[in-house]
């Protein structure tokens, strides 16, 4: 049947847009009586028709007045016969399906064409998860301060139409579809309204039992929407979110409109529970007020094309169980997926997992953690922050399993108070030139943890660039935050090399050697901590804070320094014998070629 209607939405494809066949759609599939749209084709005023029909509709004033403006408009766009047309075609496929199914089937094609459709699967999958936790029943509310398109509400209800509803949005078009949806799905007590909960909340002084906001990521507030965010006593506590990223205002925004025993879910990008700033003083808080139950990160492109990056589902409770407070439950569900038809969903066995999970609370290997809140990091809340298996193909050591509560137990220093660390310089191509005054080292550049000093490539730097913040120091290590991971000491005497973006330079003090901290860096261990430290969709970054925490061991000078100097030692021998072997194993096949009689044909130099 979803052919059928593609067939006839491509007959109009040239007069029509693909967002005025869903205006159109949204017009006829709402009166979702075949019998009737046929009556209205037949008349001699299918305009006025139609627009009596729409004034019969328990749709909220500004849905309807929306529907009608967008009628008066194909009037003036399009002839009355092709009106006619569309109508007849909506009521044969009404005859054999129902009103939502063609409606949603017909957001779905008009998405596709537009390249905003996400996965269909993966937003089932995440209203499972929240359906299981919320546990809604018929008497209860629901509030949605970012109400889309209303897809996942109904996932979420299902057959519960007795709930009352209430939300809004700041996209009109959205907020329309949204309210159609849910009539089309039988709810009646639906109340809607098309505005932004971050400046204007049109549900005051009502409180609600659940909340679940579907994802607009990366909303950015104006000046003036900031300044009155400042004023507004939602986030007195809270915090005012970020200019630059909002998405855990609307989530404070949805929590202050829970009741005492409210709970709620949050959809967002994994950076609003790791970034800095405001974001950081909001997640304290939420914390310290102890409301979070439990997080769910997703793979990277689980919620295509809306963001390729990994996401995350956090669950709110203003009412957690004994047993659960002062906790976070940490579900990494990032092993848990499969790329189908390129869009990546949960596998069946993962979204058991997961539910299994938070029905019993418990902790399982690589994939759930619980963590008093007293224990995290920064308040930081990306699950893979804490949940990771602890197994890793790491090269030339093989497969290894890494033990971090023993790294806890030694004797050890984070880096920053050993050393300083430094970013390097982001140049462009346009200032490379052979005749530069600086020369700069790239990942390329460094093979088998050496510099490639011969082959930096050379830049004219000057005027504003502060070239001082960049120039390497014999000594200094450099450590790659972007893509491989490479580590090596700039051995160098030279004054006219600097760092470049990618890279992360290390300036040890006088208590830390810097090739016993290479060796420490090239270790199994925080080898495992650094690539499960990379985070990015395309390109793996590996965060510089991250860096500048790292637990180093706590060594007399001395007793580093015979380390790097036994080690060097031994690795000069290994390194002679191995050329002398490389020497026979090369004799030995020029001996093969004499046997054959070739060796006049070739002459090695």
């Amino acid at each position: 049947m979803k052919k059928e209607l593609m067939n006839f939405l491509d007959k109009h494809r040239g007069t029509l847009s693909p967002q005025q066949q869903l205006q159109i759609g949204s017009l006829i599939v709402s009166i979702g009586d075949s019998k009737m749209l046929r009556q209205i084709a037949s008349s001699i005023n299918v305009v006025e028709q139609i627009e009596a029909s729409i004034e019969t509709l328990s749709y909220s004033q500004f849905t309807i007045e929306k529907l009608k403006r967008d009628l008066y408009q194909f009037k003036s766009s399009i002839s009355v016969s092709m009106l006619v047309d569309i109508i007849l075609d909506y009521s044969k496929l009404l005859e054999v399906r129902d009103p939502l199914t063609i409606y949603d089937e017909l957001i779905e094609l008009t998405e596709e064409k537009l390249g905003g459709l996400v996965s269909v699967k993966a937003t089932q999958q995440q209203t499972e998860i929240v359906k299981q936790y919320f546990n809604i029943q018929e008497h209860e509310t629901m509030f949605s301060g970012r109400i889309g398109k209303g897809i996942e509400l109904t996932d979420l209800l299902q057959n519960k139409t007795r709930i009352s509803i209430c939300g809004q949005d700041f996209a009109v078009d959205d907020s329309v579809i949204a309210e159609i949806r849910l009539y089309l799905a039988g709810f009646k007590n639906v109340q809607l309204k098309q505005a932004n909960i971050l400046t204007t909340p049109a549900f005051e002084n009502q409180y609600f039992d659940f909340i679940y906001d579907a994802p607009r990521f990366g909303y950015k507030p104006t000046s003036e929407e900031m300044d009155q965010l400042k004023l507004d006593p939602r986030f007195s506590y809270y915090g005012v979110p970020s200019r630059m990223n909002a998405d855990l205002g609307f989530m404070v925004a949805g929590i202050q409109a829970l009741n005492d025993k409210g709970k709620g879910a949050f959809f967002f990008t994994t950076g609003a529970l790791s970034r800095s700033g405001a974001d950081g003083k909001i997640r304290e808080r939420l914390v310290t007020n102890d409301v979070i139950e439990a997080v769910i990160e997703f793979p990277g492109g689980f919620y295509t094309p809306a963001t390729g990056i990994s996401s995350v589902l956090v669950l709110v409770n203003k009412a957690k169980m004994n047993h659960a407070q002062d906790q976070i439950l940490f579900i990494n569900a990032t092993a848990l997926s499969e790329n189908v038809r390129k869009k990546t969903m949960l596998t069946v066995e993962g979204l058991e997992e997961i539910l299994s999970i938070l029905s019993e609370r418990k902790e399982v290997k690589g994939i759930s953690e619980i963590m008093g809140t007293n224990e995290l990091h920064d308040y930081e809340l990306v699950p893979s922050r804490y949940v990771f298996e602890n197994e890793m193909d790491l090269g030339m050591y093989g497969t290894v399993e890494v033990d971090l509560q023993a790294l806890e137990t030694l004797n050890t220093i984070p880096l920053h108070k050993i050393a300083t660390t430094f970013r390097g310089y982001n140049a462009l191509p346009k200032d490379e030139n052979p005749n530069g005054n600086v020369s700069m080292i790239k990942i390329s550049d460094i093979i088998d943890g050496e510099i490639q000093e011969d082959s930096l490539t050379r830049y004219d730097l000057g005027g504003r660039v502060k070239i001082e913040n960049y120039r390497l120091q014999h000594g200094d290590i450099v450590l790659s935050i972007r893509g491989q991971l490479k580590v090596a000491i700039f051995e160098s005497e030279r004054d006219d090399v600097l760092l470049s973006q990618n890279f992360i330079g290390i300036r040890c003090k006088k208590d830390i050697d810097p090739a016993f901290l290479k060796l420490y860096l090239e270790s199994p261990t925080m080898q495992f901590i650094m690539y499960n430290k990379l985070t990015g969709s395309t390109v793996l970054n590996l965060p510089p804070k991250d860096i500048e925490e790292f637990s180093i061991p706590v060594l007399p000078l001395e007793q580093q320094q015979q380390i790097v100097a036994s080690y060097q030692k031994e690795q000069a021998e290994l390194k002679a014998e191995l050329e002398k072997i490389q020497s026979e194993l090369k004799k030995s096949k020029i001996n093969v070629f004499k046997q054959m009689g070739i060796e006049q044909t070739f002459t090695l130099k």
